[in-house]
């Protein structure tokens, strides 16, 4: 309800109205008489301040006339129309009283409302009402319902009513709350800013009549307009309002001279990482296909086409292959030869997140963020593997990168970058997104553009690309890798329909394999990315403070990498088919943006008494986390024995040594400073993933390879080449390890050709899949015919198909 006249409010209150006002002729001089006839009744003493924002009608005369005839009323005037935020602006910074109120000039509101908001600013910085009953028209009721709506849970305003125009402030807090806004959206900024800074709001419901003159101007068309005010801000002042380039800091024990031991530490690890035991098995499928392929065209001559098994194969670009094929020429044709190209991509990706955040946040937050990324289970896994994913997130990451550092390089320019190091940056990135594009198609763009027109269009500090600079942008990128597609388009008819339309888009909207759903990644990345999966809670917590301290701490380059996460992953996750590896380009922003948490939260240097809680809150994090690490480890230590990955007494030497670890952790936990103990969760989670990549990996590896069983099958065709079968579809791993020999595929409704094939060519070697496959097979075998199994046992069946030697010769010609 809307308050009343308290007794004896007069003697207390001090008062300055401001009325901002533009084209008013027809209604400022009712304006004023009312403003004049209310704050009589309920000030001490009163000014009425009128801001008259470059009228073009006769609103400053007749403002002028009233002055002359109302001593408390004052003109104050723009020459040229500079908005509604500036015209308070101007109010406010005029205002003489403690107490500063405005309302519009429009005589929507009843004046003698302001009572009740004044006796409330007694006690409160400020006091803003919201409208009962109000008299709008539904549409611009609706339009406001929203827009409050959505500035609670963006901005976090907590009132019911942001644009309505009756509100009261402190004259000392106002120095802080001064709009920066020229438009509309100055009530909103206000109202912000005060939550932000912690000052407390009151409100309280005023009466609301009609409009006496004109129209509403609100329309549908404005809420584009609303919300290009309204996203900016709050990502520019709510959510990411730190510096807008990194820091420079402080030299340490770490950086000495050209040395940066941090950094040095960081591709110690890396090189441990993601080159050795890179000669562990090729797995199936993926593997297997990804590194047959260029042999076959090494082996063929043919750079042009992709082939598998005599047949092009086009559901991939080639950069890939390529890649490969010159590792096979340096080094042979090995397994390793092939793994060389994404474990080096790998490599040059946790370098490239280095140098990224390095020039964006600083090299605490940069080191700290490639660190998390180096040591996360799943990059290593999947950035290790022969597939196109670690190759499209080095390139992914490149252009996200050079892009950014374009970007950012001229942030009071909203023109393209005229800096010439600025316009190379731009000009790599494009390059890069071209080679992400013939890695692996079209993708490589979505990724990319989304998230820099998304931090462009958002964050005001950054340079804002003309449609010329985006035009050259894909110019650059569709033109580098335009050259092979139109090539491959001319040598196979159905290249354009086949790649484009089945891989592209049906893979997304219609999937044809491989189908998840909308959370299939979610539980994937949280314990991929353990121990660091920990931090989430209290990043979460981080990001989502609205604080102005806080938001000052967060940088906007942070709005970048969150940008860059959540785009990938959502894109990925929308999509229908998925792999576990798709979402390899979301990990590098995520680590960075992990990184920017870490840098706020441990300290650069020693603690002082005065933050000794403050400190044992954030030194117990890292030690909680290498408990974790080290209790994770002896769990998966028991876990890969019982699966044969690893040895039983191996197993129990690690737990041994993990319970070791543990005791002398919590002997010597209270003594370690912040940073200590985070250098040695990262040592602990280092050693524990060194550890699995020269156990784990491999046996992991040896369960999904046909490696072990196929030297089983050459050491038995050592006298003579016999003809080798694969069952019910090709296994690549055969031609890649057997290579020169013809290898017959036959699918599941082809077994009689594959015995009549057998029975003509007796000894014939047989790759079937264990399990129905195999069931089916052999119990379908005729009995003149027998399957004898060579080498190990695993996912696959190897051996020979020979006749029975038991059986009379007339059976088998009956047969």
């Amino acid at each position: 309800m809307a308050g009343h006249p308290a007794p004896n409010a007069a003697e207390e209150l001090r008062v300055s109205l401001v009325l901002p006002a533009y084209n008013e002729a027809a209604g400022i001089r009712q304006a004023i008489t009312e403003a004049d006839a209310a704050l009589a009744h309920i000030a001490a003493d009163y000014e009425i301040l009128v801001v008259d924002d470059g009228s073009r009608d006769e609103t400053a005369g007749i403002v002028s006339n009233e002055a002359g005839l109302r001593p408390r009323v004052r003109l104050l005037r723009h020459v040229q129309n500079r908005g509604y935020g500036a015209a308070l602006r101007t109010g406010f910074t005029a205002a003489r009283f403690e107490r500063v109120a405005f309302t519009d000039a429009d005589c929507q509101f009843y004046l003698d409302d302001l009572t009740g908001l004044l006796i409330r600013a007694k006690q409160v910085p400020v006091a803003v009402g919201f409208r009962v009953g109000r008299q709008d028209s539904a549409r611009r009721r609706f339009l406001s319902w929203g827009y409050n709506t959505l500035a609670r849970t963006l901005l976090g305003t907590r009132v019911r009513d942001c644009d309505c125009a009756l509100k009261v402030f402190h004259k000392d807090v106002l120095a802080s709350l001064l709009p920066e806004t020229s438009g509309f959206f100055v009530n909103t900024e206000m109202l912000t800013r005060a939550r932000q800074l912690g000052y407390e709001v009151a409100e309280m419901g005023v009466r609301h009549r009609p409009r006496l003159r004109g129209a509403s101007t609100v329309k549908w068309s404005d809420v584009p307009r609303t919300l290009a005010a309204l996203l900016p801000f709050w990502w520019s002042r709510v959510m990411f309002a730190g510096p807008s380039t990194a820091q420079p800091t402080r030299r340490s024990a770490h950086t000495t001279g050209l040395f940066d031991w941090g950094l040095l530490a960081l591709i110690a690890a890396a090189v441990l990482l993601f080159f050795t035991k890179i000669s562990c098995p090729l797995q199936e499928p993926q593997e297997a296909r990804y590194a047959e392929i260029p042999r076959q065209m090494l082996e063929e001559g043919s750079l042009l086409v992709p082939v598998l098994n005599g047949q092009p194969y086009c559901d991939k670009p080639p950069l890939l292959y390529w890649l490969v094929m010159a590792a096979y020429q340096v080094f042979g044709v090995h397994d390793w030869a092939a793994r060389l190209v994404p474990s080096l991509a790998g490599f040059l990706t946790v370098l490239v997140t280095y140098f990224w955040g390095r020039r964006t946040v600083g090299r605490r937050a940069a080191l700290a963020g490639a660190a998390i990324l180096c040591l996360s289970a799943r990059f290593i896994y999947y950035g290790r593997m022969v597939t196109m994913d670690p190759l499209l997130t080095l390139w992914v990451t490149s252009a996200l990168a050079a892009a950014h550092f374009a970007l950012t390089r001229n942030s009071s320019s909203n023109a393209t970058p005229s800096n010439p190091l600025a316009r190379i940056w731009w000009l790599a990135s494009a390059v890069a997104c071209a080679l992400g594009i013939l890695t692996k198609g079209p993708v490589a763009l979505a990724l990319v553009a989304v998230p820099v027109l998304t931090a462009q269009i958002l964050d005001s500090r950054m340079t804002r690309p003309r449609w010329s600079a985006w035009i050259l942008y894909i110019v650059i990128s569709v033109g580098i890798a335009f050259p092979w597609f139109a090539a491959i388009a001319l040598h196979e008819g159905e290249f354009i329909g086949f790649f484009f339309w089945r891989h592209n888009v049906l893979r997304f909207v219609a999937p044809f394999d491989h189908e998840g759903p909308p959370w299939y990644y979610l539980p994937g990345l949280l314990v991929g990315l353990l121990p660091w999966t920990l931090l989430l809670p209290g990043f979460v917590r981080f990001v989502g403070k609205r604080s102005a301290r806080t938001a000052r701490r967060r940088p906007p380059a942070l709005g970048f990498f969150l940008a860059a996460f959540l785009w990938c992953f959502v894109f990925f996750s929308a999509a229908g088919c998925k792999r576990p590896a798709y979402i390899l380009p979301a990990l590098p922003p995520l680590a960075l943006a992990l990184g920017c948490y870490l840098a706020v939260i441990v300290p650069e240097r020693r603690w002082r008494s005065a933050a000794t809680r403050f400190a044992a809150r954030f030194s117990a994090l890292p030690l909680r986390l290498t408990a974790f690490s080290l209790a994770s480890g002896a769990g998966i230590a028991l876990i890969a024995s019982g699966m044969e990955m690893m040895k039983p007494t191996l197993a129990l030497g690690v737990v041994a040594a993990v319970s070791l670890a543990g005791a002398l952790l919590a002997w010597h936990a209270r003594r370690l400073q912040p940073k200590q103990a985070w250098w040695l969760c990262a040592s602990v989670t280092f050693a524990l993933l060194f550890g699995s990549v020269h156990q784990l990996l491999p046996a992991n590896a040896r369960r999904f390879s046909l490696r072990g069983q196929i030297h089983s099958l050459v050491q038995a065709d050592v006298t003579a080449p016999l003809p080798v079968a694969c069952y019910p579809h090709a296994w690549d791993s055969v031609g890649f390890y057997m290579p020169g020999r013809t290898v017959r595929i036959y699918g599941a409704d082809e077994r009689p050709r594959l015995f009549s094939d057998a029975h003509d060519q007796p000894g014939t070697l047989l790759v079937i899949k264990a399990g129905e496959d195999s069931t089916a097979l052999l119990k379908e075998m005729p009995v003149w015919m027998e399957f004898i199994p060579l080498g190990r046992k695993g996912l696959w069946v190897v051996g020979q198909i020979r006749p029975r030697g038991n059986l009379p010769e007339s059976l088998i010609a009956a047969r």
